[in-house]
């Protein structure tokens, strides 16, 4: 369901910094069956346009702050519906995730992390602004059938870079190679060629089926 004609859309409300017009939109589309993954969508596609306007000078940054103080009220809404999906069974496989060094966001990895528990996969979360060696050290510990990585902001992809090569080199003896996923709205085919990562997903749906993809 979107927006009836003349209503603004939940994506245009968080532009807008409408924050109880946000809310209640997304409680009234959820009274009515509205897919919960499909809002948390729209909520992205807002966040990411507040952004473009940031960069453009259009925006200062206590519109971010804003927006992601809406993002994160919306997420607590809406979490709860992801989390009363029918359970299934254990045994898809162990995942360590971690936001990268530098960035504290982590609202993008809870969402993602109730959807893999909702997908049968045990799941270690590191928590934010995590450091590499920090990272590594769990993967030794853990070992994991794949590593997660998140950040929303771009100064995050010398982190993950670094994170990367080191989990790497400290994994070289392993049996397998371990599959390494990035995730978060800045990141794309060329950031993943970059940082040198096995796949990428700019949002939670399409990242499970990533990873499920690479643990065939």
């Amino acid at each position: 369901m979107t927006a009836p004609p003349g209503q603004a859309s939940l994506a245009d409300l968080i532009v807008r910094m409408d924050e109880r017009g946000s809310l209640a939109t997304i409680r009234g589309r959820l009274d009515a069956g509205d897919d919960p993954l499909q809002l948390i969508g729209e909520c992205r596609l807002g966040m990411e346009r507040v952004g473009a306007l940031y960069e453009q000078g259009a925006y200062f940054i206590s519109a971010l702050i804003m927006a992601g103080e809406i993002f994160r009220e919306a997420a607590e809404i809406l979490i709860p519906h992801l989390e009363a999906a029918p359970p299934r069974p254990k045994g898809a496989g162990k995942i360590v995730i971690a936001t990268v060094k530098g960035d504290i966001h982590d609202i993008g990895k809870n969402i993602v992390i109730t959807l893999l528990d909702t997908h049968g996969f045990a799941v270690v979360d590191l928590g934010v602004d995590v450091a590499a060696a920090r990272i590594a050290e769990a993967v030794l510990g853990e070992r994991p059938d794949l590593l997660g990585l998140s950040c929303l902001l771009t100064t995050g992809f010398e982190s993950m870079a670094e994170t990367i090569a080191l989990v790497r080199e400290q994994t070289l003896g392993w049996p397998r190679r371990l599959p390494i996923v990035i995730g978060g709205a800045p990141v794309d085919q060329n950031v993943c060629d970059q940082v040198g990562a096995d796949g990428w997903s700019d949002n939670a749906a399409t990242g499970i089926d990533i990873v499920r993809g690479l643990l065939r």
